[in-house]
């Protein structure tokens, strides 16, 4: 560096001294053109348009904030390359054998400050750029270092497996440049697998290897990397570079789905245990159930609430809970009507279906302690007794006739096509819940 020629008139300088000759060529060249050093590392390239590419963004690792369960801060590198006039040379002169120049010194020449100004003037992030890289035409090819706090918005409908997308959204402002453009290359979006720490993965002041690296339930599955327009203007672009992640935690999902959806077909499998009593009985037991499952699902919900947003499970637990009640319900009136005596024949057709339904289909009929009893005792000779008195027996007998059991038969024909059509309808709702 010191037999380089193009040092002399240079005093001064930003570079560090630690630059090839070639680099000095060029500081030489624009301190002739402009009579300062600093211009090439200070001032963009005179454009009314500046073109950043942005080649690809790498995610490194995205850590939980202190204090917050949701919002991320993400380390990552942004690869980007411009255009810049002012660092071109010819290959055909003293540097023809050199097809690319590397900066060593990543404040020697202008880069552009792809970053929200607002949030770093708060100590949120952090950022520099390393790996300049210089090619004869003037295009610069840069990697940007960024510690990020993201805008994280969080999709309660899948608790307790939410997701959350975090979005940082990147600009660059530069003085005499009219308007910044940016040009995505690399992948819009990109499949990922990556924990999210719960506490932060690197310190200055300790080993990477003396940090704990706790992971939280979080985990990045993808990167998008899209464009837009600050509030709709045309010359101020945005680079917005999100994360998607989900919270995986299949063990509390399937300890509140898993008991409560088997308690509930097992409440509506009920006609197959036996009479309504017992069918009571059973119901009981898997409501008692379902409100364990319910409460527990209460303790685990975060206390600032759901933004407004009714989670998925929750509807689930409502529909169970309403089915629940309505099968209760349908056959605690079935017993108070199966009380009834009834004096009046149904129709006959009616009854063998509802027979049929109950001992092909349920395998169960009415109580046997609930059987009607004839009123009038049959006669082993009716023919004896005189005629008018037969006629008289045949009216009272007919009088005193009690079909409550065929209505019995039907009323529990009712309860056992309810809890059918019921264990249809949640079978359905399962299927949709789980797959």
């Amino acid at each position: 560096m010191v037999q380089c020629r193009y040092t002399k008139n240079l005093t001064n300088r930003a570079d560090g001294g630690d630059e090839h000759c070639l680099f000095y060529y060029l500081l030489n060249r624009e301190f002739e053109d402009s009579g300062s050093v600093h211009t090439l590392s200070t001032f963009p390239p005179k454009s009314d348009e500046m073109k950043i590419t942005i080649e690809n963004v790498l995610v490194k690792y995205v850590e939980l904030v202190k204090g917050s369960s949701y919002q991320f801060n993400v380390f990552g590198d942004i690869y980007l390359n411009w255009k810049d006039e002012r660092l071109k040379w010819d290959k055909k002169g003293e540097f023809e054998n050199y097809d690319h120049l590397y900066i060593f010194n990543s404040s020697a020449i202008w880069a552009p400050h792809v970053i929200d100004h607002t949030l770093c003037a708060d100590g949120g992030c952090s950022y520099s750029v390393d790996d300049i890289d210089i090619y004869d035409d003037g295009t610069v090819y840069a990697r940007i270092q960024f510690k990020y706090q993201a805008s994280c918005a969080v999709d309660y409908r899948k608790f307790p497996e939410e997701d959350d997308s975090c979005c940082i959204f990147f600009t660059a402002f530069e003085p005499n440049v009219l308007k910044t453009k940016f040009e995505i290359e690399g992948k819009a979006k990109e499949k990922l697998n990556r924990p999210v720490y719960a506490q932060k993965v690197y310190e200055k002041e300790e080993r990477l290897s003396e940090v704990a690296q706790e992971h939280s339930p979080w985990v990045v599955v993808e990167r998008s990397i899209s464009v837009s327009h600050l509030g709709g203007l045309e010359t101020l672009e945005v680079l917005q570079v999100c994360v998607k992640a989900e919270k995986q935690m299949s063990t509390v999902r399937v300890a509140l789905l898993f008991p409560v959806t088997l308690a509930t077909y097992v409440m509506l499998a009920s006609p197959l245990f036996g009479d309504l009593r017992t069918q009571i009985f059973v119901k009981l037991f898997t409501l008692h159930v379902q409100t364990l499952c319910f409460l527990y699902l209460c303790t685990i919900t975060p206390l600032n609430g759901f933004l407004g947003v009714r989670p998925r499970i929750y509807i689930f637990y409502e529909i169970v809970f309403t089915i629940s009640f309505c099968s209760i319900l349908v056959t605690l009136v079935v017993m108070a009507l199966s009380r009834v005596k009834r004096n009046v024949p149904p129709s006959h057709r009616l009854f063998l279906s509802a027979k049929l339904i109950n001992r092909v289909v349920c395998c169960i009929e009415p109580e046997r302690t609930d059987a009607y009893h004839r009123f009038v005792e049959e006669e082993t000779n009716p023919e004896a007794r005189p005629t008018s008195e037969v006629n008289d027996s045949v009216i009272r007998r007919g009088a005193e006739l009690d079909y409550t059991q065929d209505w019995r038969h039907i009323y529990l024909a009712l309860n056992n096509m309810f809890s059918a059509l019921m264990f249809s309808v949640f079978l359905f709702m399962t299927f949709l819940e789980f797959f």
